[in-house]
Formats: C-alpha cells, structure tokens, sequence
C-alpha cells in the first residue's frame, strides 16, 4: 500500500509505554489529532475527532472487510463528537492504512491484536479516557472476537454494536432466509416484480453456507433489497478521501489468493457460543431493513450475550446503516447509553 506524509507522527505501541505516564496530546472540546498506529506490518491511521476534554471515547470499527472508517466522520457522529472524543480507526488493509505488504499476516486473529494495540494507545495517549466500542457489520464480528479474548472487555466501558455480524453463518442463512420471505410478500404486491423474482429465484436454488461465491451475490442482492424497500441510499467517503488506496484495497482482498483466503475464512467464524463471556454492557443498534445482517443476529446476540445490561434497538427507517438513515435515534440512544455507563 502506498505510503503517506511522513509529518503525520507515526506511534507505536512501544512508544506509548516506553513515554509511561506522558501525555501525548493536550485534552480540548475541538481535537483534531491525528496519528499512526503501527502494528505487525501495518501502519494504520487513527483520526480523533471531537471533545477529547469529556475523557470519553467512541472507537469507531468499521466494516468491510476494507473499508474505511472515515465515512462516520460527517453529520452521522455530529452531535457524538460535540459532546465526546470520536475516533476514527483504519484498520490494516483498509482505508488509508499504509505499511508493507502484510497480506500474507492478513487474518482475524490479528486484527484483534491490532485492535487490542488501538485501545492501548487511546487510553495512554488520553490520559485514561473511558473507551467505547463502536463496531459496524464486520466491526462486530472482530468486536466480539476482541471482547471474548483474555480480559479485554476490562479496557472498554461498553459495546455498541450496529448491525454486527458476529456469526457469519447465521448472518448468511439469516439474509437468504430474510430475501426469500420479502421476495414473495413483494412480488404478491407487484413491487419491483422483475427485479424480486430474480432475487428469489437465485436464493431458492443457491445456499450461501455452501461457498464465499454464493454468499457474496447474495450480500449483493441483499443490498439491492435496500432500495427496493425504499430506503434511503448514501454515497460513503474514506479517510483516505482517494479512490486509489479504495482500488488497491479491493484488489488486496478480492483479486489476490491472500485476500480471497482471508475472506473465506471469515465464512465460518461464529462467536455466538463465546458471547456468554461478554459481560461489558451492550447496546445493539439495527436496520429494520438490514438484508446484509438481519436483525435476527441481533437477536441472537441478545439471547447469548452475558451482559446484565443488554438493550436492542430497531431503526424504522433503516436498512445496513442505521447511523444514516436513523441519524438522531442512534445518536440519541449512543448518548444515552454512554452517559449511564461511562
């Protein structure tokens, strides 16, 4: 991947904690901070973002695999970085992350270590500041991973989880399940008739548990199914703000073997039989909509997770993005969350 301005300050785990208790940054209610977080291989930009002073911070994980998190950046964490610090984390492979060619280290396991790094750096670099989890799609099958891992959810004051996909073979049988019952309802109304009955006829005869193919189309018709059900489409933008790192992230994971195995091997990962151990307090966030990861995830997550304090919220009127689409309920019940338990 290409490499960036080296004005930026590049931080590295090693030197958080050889600098012991120095702080990094001055706190202020209007941080702009930016900084690297080097890892394995991987350079990996971090954007702060907002009131660091409130000494909380929203940890954005973004979803993907390979996207980038800067998309958040806009009116959809508005009022979060008025009143907390957000940060806005690349990860490896993704967005504007830079460093050498670590394909071949590509892999959850170590994603998690990156993000068991990223947590780290945030609470020494913000003097302490209470960290919350804020994972998106693929966020929440790599926040799950994390929050399960060793004592990790010590580091993190709460989970909040918007339409994480936790369980992939849930989520895939879920989403097929999800088109083939909207599919019918829809072409009985004569909505989209052509379009649906070609939905419902591959999701009939194609099982998504039986290949990564099979499961991507119908994550693709799962996102079609969004603007046929009449939900509102957004354009999102990357830290990288340059459709040359998104064009070499694509190519790193769908065109080459390294990438395309990472990728497959997310197909079985699950986390739904480990969630019992999360006992940090959860907040769900999900599209009514969501064709990508249904809400019965969601509903599984709920049902497994430890938590005393677990709440699930549905968007009206949204489908894989509720912080587009339900831009103020998400908010609203974000703040409310964090202001019971930071």
């Amino acid at each position: 991947m290409r490499h960036f301005c080296t004005s930026i300050v590049a931080i590295s785990l090693s030197l958080c904690f050889t600098a012991c208790k120095k702080h990094f940054t001055d706190l202020s209610e209007h941080a702009n901070d930016i900084f690297w977080v080097t890892n394995n291989g991987a350079d990996m930009p971090v954007r702060v973002m907002g009131n660091t002073s409130s000494k909380v911070v929203i940890l954005m994980i973004h979803g993907g695999p390979g996207d980038g998190s800067f998309d958040y950046e806009d009116s959809k964490t508005e009022r979060l970085r008025e009143k907390y610090a957000v940060a806005f984390w690349d990860q490896r492979n993704s967005g504007a992350s830079a460093g050498n060619n670590n394909l071949n280290t590509l892999s959850l396991s170590q994603m998690i270590n990156d993000l068991e790094v990223v947590v780290k750096v945030l609470k020494v670099r913000y003097d302490g500041a209470d960290i919350f989890l804020c994972a998106h799609s693929f966020g929440g099958l790599l926040s799950a991973g994390y929050l399960v891992k060793d004592s990790n959810q010590n580091a993190v004051k709460g989970w909040i989880d918007i339409d994480g996909a936790h369980d992939y073979p849930l989520t895939n049988a879920l989403s097929r399940e999800m088109l083939v019952d909207t599919a019918q309802s829809e072409i009985d109304k004569t909505h989209y008739v052509l379009e649906w009955q070609y939905i419902l006829d591959y999701c009939i005869s194609h099982d998504p548990l039986s290949s990564y193919k099979v499961s991507s189309q119908v994550e693709t018709y799962a996102h079609q199914a969004e603007y046929y059900m009449g939900v509102q489409q957004t354009t999102a933008l990357s830290l990288a703000e340059d459709p040359a790192d998104l064009l070499v992230d694509y190519y790193n994971l769908n065109q080459t073997s390294a990438g395309i195995n990472f990728l497959e091997s997310l197909e079985s990962t699950t986390f739904s039989d480990q969630l019992f151990k999360v006992e940090t307090p959860s907040l769900l966030l999900w599209g009514q909509y969501d064709f990508v990861v249904p809400p019965g995830v969601g509903e599984n997550a709920m049902a497994n997770l430890g938590s005393a304090y677990k709440k699930m919220v549905l968007c009206p009127h949204s489908g894989h993005h509720p912080m587009q689409t339900d831009t103020d309920l998400a908010e609203d019940e974000i703040i409310h969350f964090i202001e019971t338990f930071k």
